[in-house]
């Protein structure tokens, strides 16, 4: 014997009687937890909540793959619950279930003899769906979380440049001009492109108009590097404050200045850097003069202003003419451009990445600030006009590009850049001119990552689940009077099944498999002396499911 004798007082009734209610406690509960699942998902991927608050900030894209993975198995589990019971009942409701169709509804088997085909179908699903849905929310990178942060990293703004690395030599004015002009350069040497106004190009370059031109102040660059160190791939801030900035703008005025010889000898005897007019050759016929001075009579706004232009000559190599009335100074003023150059207050907007600093936005208001900078910071000629000539050659009348609408701008450009350049070089960072330098105005800072795509398709991936439960509890609810419960099984099925039904199932005792479909019915027996009790039918009869009442207990 393998088994002893079993004692007679197991032969007593074990069954627990149930009361009939609209749903299980259980299959609430599986609603409730995906819908938190689903909340926190929702959570987890939205783009912003508050200002200064983000989950999906917080997460970053690596842990946002992580938490969604789980709570999507946590859903997918939440779902698992109801599905059975709700799978059972669409049964029992059919004309005409079969016990190898509640067999494989138990086991969640596909692969079932004698099973319906629409039921392999369907346990498909809770297989195929959680692998579709974890590689749809995968495939789903490319978006981004944005919040304003504060930084207690001391800082300062400025006439500052940008880090050139660590030799000596670099730290020239001519660099520091190349280093800010080269993003307008590149954008400027079409001659099928058009310039558009506002524009930033750099990291501190803003065309204003097609008249006027600023270069930005920046933060410090111990900020600056700061912030870079301690950037991930993929992330980034977003720098906006007010600062000031070195503008040129071009004087409508200049053809009245043309034949005023005062204007004229006094801008050659007051000129600086050298004292008069300063000269280079284009090598093609024509050169480029420049005159820097300080405008204290013809101007409403006194302050350095520079005369630059190309005309006719033969002259090779760099010269300076002091004579207001010679020929080659003649033919600079019939072609000269007036520039006014000045400090004004503006607003910025930079992006800040692990390898790049870029401006965003910027514009500028027009009002003045203190213009003491510009003492004893006059651009040099032997550095800025080799430099000039390459990049407004193409300018000159006898190129192509002559009549460019990049012409202005490129002139505005290089006047402003030139005299940036040069007011860094010349007062480095000594406090010699507090003005230079400046605690952070108006200033807000957003720190932007890497995350999740928060579109229709990640939201639609993450309510599927919370949909199905949602689906599958009403159901459950409206479907009260179908007399499955909780724990349907094969210990329901053995505690009701009639004994006159079982002799058709002789021989599957250790196979499970019957040689054809066998039809249930699901009976309720009433009892004057007990619950009423469910019965089940195997075979052909015509028994007619029965129905259950709400609070009334089933045994």
């Amino acid at each position: 014997m393998i088994y002893s004798q079993i004692p007679s007082e197991t032969s007593k009734s074990l069954g627990v009687p149930e009361r009939r209610w609209y749903c299980d406690q259980s299959h609430v509960l599986a609603l409730l937890g995906c819908m938190i699942c689903f909340v926190v998902s929702i959570l987890a991927i939205q783009p912003t909540i508050g200002p200064a608050w983000s989950l999906s900030w917080t997460l970053g894209l690596t842990n946002q793959l992580v938490v969604i993975g789980l709570l999507l198995s946590l859903m997918n589990e939440c779902t698992g619950i109801l599905a059975p019971t709700f799978f059972l009942i669409l049964e029992t409701r059919r004309t005409s279930p079969t016990l190898q169709n509640y067999e494989a509804i138990i086991k969640k088997s596909v692969f079932l003899d004698k099973a319906d085909v629409r039921w392999r179908a369907c346990f498909l699903l809770p297989t195929l769906l959680p692998l579709g849905l974890s590689v749809a929310y995968k495939k789903l990178i490319g978006g981004s979380s944005t919040i304003e942060i504060q930084s207690n990293f001391p800082r300062f703004y400025g006439l500052l440049p940008l880090p050139l690395g660590t030799f000596n030599v670099m730290n020239n004015s001519i660099y520091y001009m190349i280093n800010a002009s080269v993003p307008y350069i590149a954008a400027s040497s079409s001659a099928r492109s058009i310039p558009q106004f506002p524009a930033v190009y750099g990291f501190n370059t803003v065309i204003l108009d097609n008249t006027s031109t600023a270069l930005l102040d920046l933060p410090s660059p111990d900020f600056l590097s700061s912030i870079q160190q301690n950037l991930t791939d993929g992330e980034s801030w977003s720098l906006s404050a007010a600062v000031d900035g070195t503008v040129a703008r071009y004087n409508s005025s200049t053809s009245s200045y043309k034949d005023n010889d005062a204007f004229w000898t006094a801008a050659f005897n007051h000129s600086y850097n050298p004292t008069g007019l300063s000269t280079v050759s284009l090598y093609n016929g024509y050169q480029m003069g420049m005159i820097n001075g300080l405008d204290r009579l013809h101007s409403e706004n006194p302050g350095p202003y520079c005369l630059i232009g190309f005309f006719k000559g033969d002259a090779y190599g760099l010269h300076i003419y002091s004579n207001a009335t010679g020929s080659t100074s003649l033919a600079f003023r019939e072609n000269a451009y007036k520039f006014d150059i000045q400090r004004e207050k503006c607003q910025a907007q930079w992006t800040v990445t692990r390898s790049s600093i870029q401006l965003t936005s910027g514009h500028c208001t027009g009002e003045r600030t203190k213009q003491v900078v510009f003492n004893s910071t006059t651009p040099y000629y032997a550095d800025t006009l080799p430099l000039l000539a390459t990049w407004l050659i193409r300018y000159s009348p006898a190129q192509s590009q002559s009549q460019s609408p990049w012409l202005l701008p490129s002139l505005t450009t290089s006047v402003a850049s030139m005299f940036w350049a040069r007011i860094i070089y010349m007062q480095p960072t000594n406090n010699v001119y507090p003005e230079m330098y400046y605690p952070p105005t108006s200033e807000t800072i957003h720190s932007t990552r890497l995350t999740l795509k928060a579109n229709w398709g990640l939201y639609l991936t993450l309510c599927i689940h919370p949909a199905l439960c949602t689906v599958m509890l009403l159901s459950i609810c409206f479907c009260y009077k179908t007399p499955i419960g909780k724990g349907f099984g094969l210990i329901s099925v053995l505690s009701g099944v009639r004994g006159d039904n079982l002799d058709q199932l002789r021989g599957a005792g250790l196979s499970g498999t019957l040689t054809r479909t066998v039809p249930i019915r699901i009976i309720v027996q009433d009892s004057s002396r007990s619950h009423p009790r469910i019965q089940y039918s195997l075979g052909d009869g015509l028994e007619a499911t029965g129905e259950l009442d709400i609070k009334e207990t089933y045994c």
